[in-house]
């Protein structure tokens, strides 16, 4: 009985088992090739969300270094420009120019290029003023100097209408 029982064993495991092909193994796995197949087209769609995404981050960058290059390049003039405000000929020049002032002891002499038409018109309108040294109401309006306009533009609305309307 040993025997037999030996023969029985030995044909049971010794048997060939028979193979199955490529296409039936991979059809037993379907449900793992179908979740790589997922899992990929994941990894592949974040992969191409990060890669436009660094690219915009970077032209950001850039345009944002170009505004800051531009604006440090503004700072550095706008100072450079304090500085020259804030030199003492600069506000005595201004003073002069814009305000109509002088220096203690100064005399200020204004020379006006007379042309001919003046001259013309000076000599035959009016023989009280044969140089034409006194001013018309036409040219008073362009006469006024600033600090008198403001004066009128804050006390004196009517007149400060005549001017602005001229």
């Amino acid at each position: 009985m040993i025997c037999v029982v030996k023969v029985k064993f030995l044909t049971q495991h010794c048997m060939p088992i028979p193979k199955s092909s490529f296409i039936q193994r991979m059809v037993r796995w379907r449900f793992l090739i179908v979740l790589n197949i997922f899992v990929i087209v994941f990894l592949g769609i974040s992969f191409g969300r990060e890669i436009i995404r660094n690219h915009s981050i970077g032209s950001e960058i850039a345009r944002l270094q170009e505004q800051a290059d531009s604006l440090a390049a503004k700072n550095i003039e706008i100072s450079e420009l304090k500085t020259a405000i804030q030199t003492e000929s600069y506000i005595e020049r201004e003073a002069r120019l814009k305000l109509g002032m002088k220096k203690p002891g100064e005399t200020v002499y204004v020379i006006q290029e007379q042309t001919q038409d003046q001259s013309q018109t000076a000599t035959t309108d009016d023989p009280n003023d044969p140089l034409g040294l006194v001013i018309q109401d036409s040219e008073d309006a362009e006469a006024v100097a600033n600090p008198t306009k403001w004066w009128y533009y804050f006390f004196d609305k009517q007149s400060y209408n005549t001017f602005r309307d001229l």
